[in-house]
């Protein structure tokens, strides 16, 4: 029989979740211990974040590959509707735009990083820096090599109208378009970097969405409903 590895003690702080073994040394007074175990924490989940982000990258690119554009953006659609369609339901239930503002940002956290989030007369401009998802995949050279994702070659509409555009960049257009088809307009409308990966996107959500330029609607094949031309 093989010699047991490890006592009961250490299965089970093996099996403790790390919030509750961050609270646990904070209530302790053990500031060090609970930074250290803090730092822990989001390693675990920026390692789950970026498994899941390439796993679904990788998906994408085998559709694309297999099947073409129209069916990558189809199935892209149909996967951005299946978590964001109820997502912006549940930002819609209030008209508090703050509140909206809020509930957005809360969820872009998730990507685990820092961001600068700015106000003028009639927008909030939302830059993540770096992006936590598609560009830190470009930076970490996740498009390169005959192994790497799929980079859309064709300008069109899924690209921004660019060429190369990394798959994983492709699903900001599909947010827009399903929200423009749905409300009559986008809730956020993506800016995207001159160098996608190297500078920084921007993420714009208009006070009144009679304010959004017409060509924000004209890139999804939409035009700018008349109402708030």
């Amino acid at each position: 029989m093989t010699k047991r590895i490890f006592n009961d003690d250490q299965l089970r702080e093996m099996g403790r979740r790390s919030l509750d073994c961050v609270l646990e040394q904070i209530d302790a007074g053990n500031t060090d211990e609970a930074k250290r175990l803090a730092q822990r924490m989001y390693n675990e989940f920026v390692a789950m974040h970026d498994l899941y982000r390439d796993w679904i990258t990788g998906t994408l690119s085998e559709v694309g590959k297999r099947y073409g554009d129209v069916a990558l953006e189809e199935v892209m659609s149909a996967g951005i509707d299946s978590w964001w369609t109820p997502m912006a339901h549940k930002i819609n239930e209030s008209d508090d735009f703050t509140r909206k503002v809020k509930m957005f940002v809360a969820g872009l956290r998730g990507h685990l990083q820092p961001m600068e989030v700015r106000e003028d007369d009639e927008k909030i401009e939302i830059r993540m820096m770096p992006c936590g998802s598609g560009g830190r995949q470009i930076a970490a050279g996740k498009y390169e090599g005959p192994n790497g994702f799929l980079k859309v070659a064709t300008p069109q509409r899924m690209t921004y109208g660019r060429p190369n555009v990394p798959v994983y960049c492709t699903h900001e257009i599909a947010m827009e378009r399903l929200d423009a088809i749905r409300d009559g307009h986008p809730f956020v409308i993506t800016e995207p970097a001159a160098e996608l990966g190297r500078d920084y996107c921007v993420l714009k959500i208009y006070k009144d969405p009679k304010d959004i330029p017409a060509h924000y609607y004209e890139r999804l094949g939409l035009t700018k409903p008349a109402d708030d031309a």
